[in-house]
């Protein structure tokens, strides 16, 4: 019987440690920085993503996003095997999975929804209306850096 009292508690304390660790998920927070990874689109209702372009051997392009709600991007480009870095600001609001974005110098507001937010993906969706019957769905997956 002492046997199995023992057993019973620690089957209950292994079973409390488990359910009280933290997932990726409850840690989402789009503040830090973020690597495109995949990219893609929505063809007859279907996500379609590939691989996200790198220029030649440069770094991998970063977005960041702080606390205070500013952002900034850096994109590498390679011009004649010369890695080019291309550094843009702004500031950011983040609200019922909308991410709305103003470039410096800049007045208009993009924006994105969020479509996965986790503590290690950031999956954002842009659609452009076309025309009255046509939508063109853009998606960019990112990865916590």
């Amino acid at each position: 019987m002492k046997k199995l009292s023992i057993l019973f508690v620690s089957v209950l304390t292994l079973g409390l440690a488990v359910t009280s660790c933290s997932s990726d998920d409850d840690d989402a927070s789009i503040v830090g920085k973020w690597t495109p990874v995949k990219m893609g689109s929505v063809v007859n209702g279907k996500e379609i993503l590939v691989d996200y372009p790198k220029e030649g051997t440069c770094d991998s392009d970063v977005t960041e996003f702080t606390a205070d709600g500013k952002f900034t991007d850096i994109s590498y480009e390679s011009n004649e095997g010369k890695c080019e870095a291309s550094t843009d600001k702004g500031s950011y609001t983040y609200k019922d999975k909308t991410l709305s974005t103003t470039y410096e110098g800049d007045t208009e507001v993009n924006s994105v929804e969020v479509t996965e937010l986790s503590g290690s993906t950031l999956k954002i969706k842009l659609t452009e209306k076309i025309d009255a019957s046509t939508s063109l769905v853009l998606i960019t997956v990112y990865q916590r850096k």
